[in-house]
């Protein structure tokens, strides 16, 4: 037993589950917690200016570190205002544990200042909530929080503070921290899968996030390579495998190659490990048919079944799935499946292409950005991107070689792109961050910009600024041609709002200047460069110009 306050003991839980950084919007409903965080020095508070932009960093951070991120804001102002950053957690899988502020518990059901029920208000985005109301259970339900958030399919936690309970002191109590379970396959079930595996004559491995939230990509590339297996990653999930290896062909996402889709409608079984298949991967639900056999691997149980009846479905951990595999598959013969793998992979190579694309003539356009980017970005480099039809560019035409070196929102959230960016880069501080964005996405977040100068967090942005809302308008002109409404935006000046934040604003209109831009950022190690390209609004994307 150790006599502390509530507010010291939450600090004290963040310390045994090794939490270095929280991000928040400071506010006076839990001044006690910011307080014990100011004694603790080997945990820094990354104070952001908006809500929204605080739980974007922290999920930057925790899916690019596969540690949990802790964010925290006051009452039901600041919950409404950090609910996507918590959305996004909720479906990318990635650990947080939110804290909130709360009304003294006097003043609770009589509609206090900025009083919400915390907890069921955002109820649908997490995988648990409660509020503590008596000091000494703090470490108990604190602790538990942070193994919720870490377990089985990983996600954010909200933990609800009321200010009166956070000064009191009462005897704590602790526990060590999390020891995350890896359910593991039965000898019986490994065989089990082989023996499917070896009847099919058109194998795929879907490849998803759990993959790498359990450091399973060795594993996964130990697997293909004994048995010539073709991988195709899940939606914003490219580097599960390096995209240069032999057996990836391909991803599964918006604006994706109808070529490398046929790779899954091809097949006659398909192992799909550490994915939901959600809405984006499965094509609107339309890429697995009854004829083909599905088998599915997933640390939740509740994913199993919830889209496409597996004809064999199994709790495990990626990795430990993997590693069972890897040991009963010493003596197999996959030669037969040697021209499908290396068709598959002529497939991918030959739509990755960009030279045969038609750009509408501008000053700079996104193929020769891409083409600079992919001569010059380091092989360790993380990139972050925002929702936008940009991000197709670099999804179908940038290859991701190095681990855990990609962080996009599958949530499809706007304004994810640069505090994502900068979340990784305070997680991965050897690591160049580079962050894709569009003037609609960017705008929505960029007042981050001030906190990432602040902090000398040196992210590159690269902003594809059409003065538009593009994915909008590309549907729009679909759906009603030439009836333009509310996708047009005004030219804003970034370069100079990017300097006077303290960030280093650069325009580019050339492939030569950006490639100048480009280098001299990486070189930056204090301030964040934010590289602005005016690109043509005709061009709203890939296979549409206007």
């Amino acid at each position: 037993m150790v006599k502390m306050t509530s507010a010291q003991a939450i600090v004290e839980c963040m310390k045994r589950e090794n939490v270095k950084h929280v991000f928040c919007v400071p506010g006076e409903s839990y001044l006690p917690l910011m307080d014990a965080i100011y004694e603790e020095k080997d945990i820094e508070l990354i104070s952001n200016r908006h809500e929204g932009g605080a739980s974007f960093m922290a999920e930057g951070y925790g899916k690019t570190s596969n540690k949990p991120a802790v964010v925290m804001a006051t009452r039901g102002v600041g919950a409404a205002n950090l609910s996507i950053g918590i959305h996004t957690a909720f479906q990318d899988s990635t650990p947080m544990v939110v804290f909130l502020g709360q009304v003294h518990t006097k003043f609770r059901g009589r509609e206090g200042f900025q009083e919400m029920e915390l907890d069921r208000f955002l109820e649908q985005v997490t995988k648990w909530g409660v509020e503590i109301l008596d000091p000494e259970r703090t470490p108990e339900l604190v602790q538990r929080a942070f193994r919720i958030a870490q377990t089985g399919r990983p996600g954010p936690v909200v933990v609800s503070l009321p200010e009166d309970v956070l000064p009191k002191v009462a005897d704590m109590k602790f526990a060590a921290g999390t020891l995350i379970p890896k359910p593991a396959l039965s000898k019986e079930q490994t065989l089990e899968i082989l023996s499917y595996l070896k009847k099919a004559e058109r194998p795929v491995i879907i490849a998803g996030g759990g993959v790498k939230l359990s450091d399973g990509e060795e594993a996964l590339q130990s697997f293909i390579e004994k048995t010539n297996i073709p991988v195709v990653a899940s939606f914003r999930r490219h580097d599960v495998l390096s995209n240069d290896h032999s057996m990836y062909c391909g991803q599964l996402g918006l604006g994706t190659p109808s070529s490398q889709i046929e790779t899954v409608r091809q097949a006659d079984v398909i192992l799909a490990v550490g994915t939901r298949l959600s809405e984006v991967t499965t094509q609107d639900y339309s890429l697995i048919n009854p004829e083909q056999t599905l088998i599915h691997l997933d640390i939740e149980a509740n994913v199993l079944g919830k889209v496409y009846p597996p004809a064999l479905g199994l709790v495990a951990d990626a990795k430990t799935a993997f590693d069972s595999l890897n040991k009963e598959v010493e003596v197999w013969d996959s030669s037969r499946w040697s021209s499908w793998t290396k068709e598959r992979k002529e497939v991918f190579i030959q739509s990755s292409r960009m030279d045969e694309i038609e750009e509408a003539p501008w000053s700079i356009g996104y193929k020769e950005v891409i083409q600079a980017f992919n001569e010059l970005c380091p092989k360790e480099a993380i990139i972050t991107n925002d929702a936008g039809n940009f991000a197709t560019w670099l999804q179908n035409f940038h290859t991701f070689t190095g681990k855990k070196s990609y962080a996009a929102p599958t949530s499809g959230a706007m304004g994810y792109g640069f505090p994502a960016g900068v979340g990784a880069k305070i997680a991965n501080p050897e690591r160049p961050v580079v962050v894709f964005a569009g003037d609609g996405g960017f705008m929505m977040t960029l007042q981050e910009m001030e906190t990432a100068a602040r902090n000398n967090i040196p992210v590159i942005v690269l902003l594809f600024n059409n003065s538009s809302y593009g994915t909008i308008r590309m549907h729009q002109e679909r759906v009603y041609p030439d009836r333009v409404i509310g996708t047009e935006l005004s030219d804003v000046n970034y370069t100079m709002m990017a300097e006077a934040m303290g960030a280093i604003g650069v325009t580019a209109d050339s492939a030569e200047s950006f490639r100048s831009a480009f280098k001299e950022a990486l070189r930056e190690n204090e301030r964040p460069t934010i590289i602005e390209m005016k690109m043509n609004p005709k061009q709203v994307s890939i296979g549409m110009i206007l």
